[in-house]
């Protein structure tokens, strides 16, 4: 007989796991001060080049998707805003003796949000980051190719570690005194909600038999989720 489902939404069970891990508040809000992320990989259109991987910070998890930021302007933010579709996989929990872990894997595609939405739920310093790297790209203007590692030609190199060190100190203090325009803010950085149609959870610890994996999928409307399936773990 198979084991009892989580729940019927994906997206709560990974609310209340997190809430239980004092990763979030009871609205789904990362907790100050707290190092939560998961990870988005995307496909390039040329087909000879591996998928872009990058770490973001969650920002809230509902039952609506989870929402997190990135700087604008850059490839991965531009590919994340055309919709197109991508995978992702978030982590929670510890292995060790007592308790389990739960890996979540899944697909789907991201929204824009605007960014008054979780303004004021933000970490300071990543706002700072992403502002004093927008204001580094601004100071060099049509020149900002130099920085274009050779490589991928998309990741920008850090000339000066010291200048960036004060910008980011002057960014950090202008923040505070509300000297930053909105209309800076929403020109360097960009929510988005990654909104699954696809969502499998393993859950399991060393005190586990057998680890449960299950699948959820959402109806043709893209709105609600198809009963979960139970998955053997491998």
């Amino acid at each position: 007989m198979a084991s009892k489902s989580p729940g019927s939404n994906p997206l709560e069970v990974i609310k209340k796991g997190c809430l239980q891990r004092n990763l979030c508040d009871e609205h789904g809000y990362r907790r100050p001060g707290i190092h939560w992320t998961f990870s988005i990989a995307v496909s390039p259109d040329d087909p000879t080049q591996p998928p872009n991987l990058r770490t973001v910070g969650v920002q809230r998890v509902s039952e609506d998707g989870i929402d997190f930021i990135m700087k604008k302007g850059c490839g991965t933010c531009d590919f994340l805003a055309s919709g197109k579709a991508l995978s992702i996989l978030h982590l929670q929990g510890r292995y060790m003796p007592g308790e389990t872990v739960e890996q979540w894997r899944g697909e789907g595609v991201c929204e824009t949000r605007p960014l008054n939405e979780i303004i004021d739920k933000l970490p300071t310093y990543s706002l700072v980051a992403m502002l004093s790297s927008k204001s580094i790209e601004h100071e060099k203007g049509a020149l900002v190719e130099e920085l274009k590692d050779k490589v991928s030609g998309k990741r920008l190199a850090m000339e000066n570690k010291s200048h960036m060190t004060e910008l980011i100190q002057s960014t950090r203090l202008a923040l505070e005194n509300g000297e930053i325009s909105d209309e800076t803010l929403d020109e360097s950085i960009q929510v988005f909600r990654f909104r699954p149609s696809r969502l499998e959870c393993m859950i399991g610890g060393p005190d586990s038999v057998l680890w449960n994996r299950w699948e959820w999928q959402t109806n043709g409307s893209g709105d609600d989720w198809n009963p979960a399936k139970a998955l053997l773990p491998h």
